[in-house]
């Protein structure tokens, strides 16, 4: 599956990357949360009506992200700080003190109703994407990685957006109010995977569902609320900008306490949960009292804010491919502590690595829809015939997938293959054209069960086979996802069988009359 030029990379073994692809995407098990359950009619009806096959989930999860970085980039500079008789000057020209929407002239209106819109976009794609995937049947394991990662920025500017349309300046109450949500999702990561770990079902079952059922539409959309509060009652921001700001320090301190609680309950080696620990010390606590000299800034607090979310995507891949954390994100998290640089940085960098390296690797596109197509036959001698059709078939999707029949099916079917079921599907392992093989595949066909497992959207056979009382591709047929591809002429594995015979054969009575013995028909 891997290619061989990095089965050897930085971030994953072979092993590792076949674990994450074997794992069941998050789309297809979690609990529907409380956003998407309310609008799912809507989020459904979009993805039949104006969304089709071609459009890739992870590439609606982008656009949500940059509606996101566009809504906080409007407020931030469009949106006044203060009025002028407190001596806090409009961040912009065009913009004038006001107390509530209805006050602000149409610079401001404008670009407040741009950046409102466009946190609804953000908040319809958050829940869309998951939908979109479903129902097309192209979610993967990447695709949930992707996601992962695009939330956990995204959250980052929806808080700050908030923050800047409340006014609050105060830079320690910004970094704790990032950090909480943060730690939010740390702790959801943290809690899937001792709900895994739990014994009885209906236990692990209201543990699942917890930690699935406020996710990151509901913060979008609460934040969204609170927005829209402060724009149309602005009286409603002195409750949020007065009140004691340790309330979000006690909030942070809970959830630590929390966190390493979680991180104390998972069912793993000492020394990797103590790596987890170290790397969270190293984040999360407010550094700025013990090391003085690092100036904090809106930098510096978002890259503390990315590193913590790092750290959630690497332990939810980690536990994907049963590995511990890797040693590049503890150097991160620990190097963050000094330079805000190598925060942001690092953590571009090891993003873009591992998605790089899975989506390569495993034939996965980020932005493209997967589209799975599946051939099976026995592919005993594997020669230039069976590569060839690999190569077209592949022509109908992205991702090919080969079906290879088992040693006794195939005595049944038709004869015992010269090569075991393990060559052949070694064999077959090494075409180029092959991303997956699927051993020990019925002969009498592939089923609706096989079809809905590997997310199959297209099924390719011989020309043979193109016969409305086959029964072999009965169930693609009524699908309408059969395809046929004309045989090579010439080549064959029955007609390789009897060359071989045939000249083993020959060289035998070539041998007998050189001797005056024959060797053939147990003459001797």
């Amino acid at each position: 599956m891997a290619h061989h030029l990095i089965e050897h990379s930085f971030f994953f073994t072979t092993d590792e990357r076949e674990a994450i692809y074997r794992a069941n995407s998050a789309v297809n098990t979690r609990p529907v949360s409380f956003v998407t359950r309310i609008f799912f009619p809507l989020w459904a009806y979009i993805s039949v009506k104006l969304r089709n096959e071609q459009i890739a989930p992870n590439a609606i999860t982008m656009v949500g992200l940059l509606c996101c970085l566009q809504a906080y980039q409007l407020i931030h500079t469009y949106y006044p700080y203060g009025a002028i008789d407190e001596g806090r000057p409009c961040p912009h020209a065009s913009c004038c003190p006001y107390k509530d929407f209805f006050e602000a002239n149409k610079t401001v209106q404008t670009a407040t109703l741009f950046a409102a819109s466009l946190l609804v976009v953000s908040i319809v794609c958050g829940s869309l994407d998951g939908v979109h995937a479903k129902r097309c049947r192209i979610a993967t394991s990447l695709g949930d990685i992707f996601a992962r990662i695009c939330t956990s920025i995204s959250r980052i500017f929806v808080a700050l957006t908030v923050l800047e349309v409340m006014h609050i300046d105060d830079i320690l109450t910004k970094w704790y109010v990032l950090l909480i949500l943060q730690l939010i999702e740390f702790n959801t990561v943290l809690g899937r995977i001792n709900a895994e770990n739990l014994r009885k079902d209906k236990v692990k079952n209201w543990a699942y569902v917890v930690t699935y059922c406020f996710r990151d539409s509901e913060i979008s959309f609460l934040i969204l609320m609170l927005m829209a509060l402060r724009w149309i009652f602005p009286g409603f921001a002195s409750y949020i900008i007065y009140p004691n700001h340790r309330y979000v320090q006690w909030g942070h301190f809970f959830l630590l306490c929390i966190s390493f609680l979680n991180i104390a309950l998972l069912k793993m080696c000492a020394k990797h949960k103590i790596s987890i620990a170290i790397c969270l010390v190293a984040r999360v606590m407010p550094i700025f009292y013990l090391l003085p000299f690092n100036e904090y800034s809106l930098l510096s607090i978002t890259g503390d804010a990315l590193v913590v979310g790092l750290l959630s995507t690497e332990v939810y891949v980690s536990h994907l491919c049963h590995r511990r954390v890797h040693a590049a994100v503890t150097l991160i998290c620990i190097g963050s502590i000094f330079n805000a640089v190598v925060a942001v940085t690092g953590t571009v960098v090891y993003v873009i690595g591992i998605l790089v390296d899975l989506s390569y690797s495993l034939n996965l596109p980020i932005f493209v829809p997967v589209r799975n197509v599946y051939i099976d036959g026995v592919f005993d001698l594997c020669h230039a015939g069976h590569k060839r059709m690999m190569a077209k078939a592949l022509g109908f999707g992205n991702r090919l997938i080969v079906g290879v029949c088992g040693d006794e099916e195939c005595t049944i079917y038709k004869r015992r293959p010269i090569m075991t079921t393990k060559e052949r599907v070694n064999e077959v392992k090494l075409c180029k054209y092959v991303s997956e093989v699927i051993p020990n595949v019925p002969t009498t066909g592939i089923t609706a069960e096989m079809i809905k497992f590997y997310n199959i959207h297209i099924v390719v056979c011989g020309e043979e086979y193109n016969n409305p009382n086959d029964t072999y591709y009965e169930v693609p047929r009524r699908l309408g996802i059969l395809r046929t591809l004309p045989r090579t002429p010439g080549i064959s594995t029955s007609l390789l069988i009897r060359r071989i015979r045939l000249a083993s054969d020959s060289d035998v009575e070539a041998k007998d009359k050189s001797s005056g013995k024959s060797r053939v028909g147990n003459n001797e």
